[in-house]
């Protein structure tokens, strides 16, 4: 199966299928009990991170085929609505964690796995906490100002004066430490140097 970099035009709508010998929009033949177990596994380590789970199981469901897969087939397969599949592959695809591909012969929008661990993540964390943890900065330092402007001097707007510097403190930590993971300079070369290898070949 050749595969090429798709280069569909930003909002154009999808055109079916030219060829009969494209996959139908069906579930894939049994991928077997461990398989599944795997994708519900790090579907449920998605949701306790704050996930969807949807997203942990559409990632390992196409990190354990050996080629790629349409939307059709990833919401037969994984019992998901088109709708959740249509929002968990635009974030994936958002995060950098699925590449989108182009399959010879085919009009429809083919994924695949990122297999990188460490750039996935990466790029998770400068996408999705990064920008929470600047929010909140955001958020703290306006407080801060509100409180500073109030005219009040008393006890308690000097107490949460303390402990709002304090927050924002932890904040700048947070910032500090996320921004140096993404950028690749808060592990020793080292341990970079195995984390940012594929999965698996």
């Amino acid at each position: 199966m050749t595969i090429e970099r798709e280069t569909q035009v930003p909002g154009a709508a999808q055109q079916p299928d030219a060829v009969s010998h494209d996959f139908a929009d069906a579930a894939l033949p049994e991928i077997g009990p461990a398989a599944q177990a795997v994708c519900d596994a790090i579907g449920d380590l998605m949701a306790f991170w704050g996930f969807q789970r949807s997203h942990g199981r559409i990632w390992a469901l196409l990190f354990l085929m050996e080629r790629e897969l349409h939307a059709g087939e990833l919401a037969a397969t994984l019992g998901l609505s088109s709708g959740q599949v249509s929002m968990a592959l635009r974030d994936l695809d958002h995060w950098g964690a699925i590449h989108r591909a182009h399959v010879a012969g085919s009009r429809r929008t083919w994924y695949r796995p990122e297999t990188n661990l460490f750039r996935m993540v990466s790029r998770v964390f400068r996408e999705r906490e990064l920008e929470q943890i600047r929010t909140l900065a955001r958020t703290l330092q306006q407080a801060r100002a509100e409180l500073q402007t109030s005219g009040r001097r008393d006890g308690a707007v000097e107490f949460r004066l303390r402990r709002i510097e304090g927050l924002i403190a932890a904040a700048e930590l947070g910032r500090s430490l996320v921004e140096r993971l993404v950028a690749g300079t808060l592990l020793p070369r080292a341990v970079l140097a195995a984390l940012d290898r594929a999965i698996a070949d």
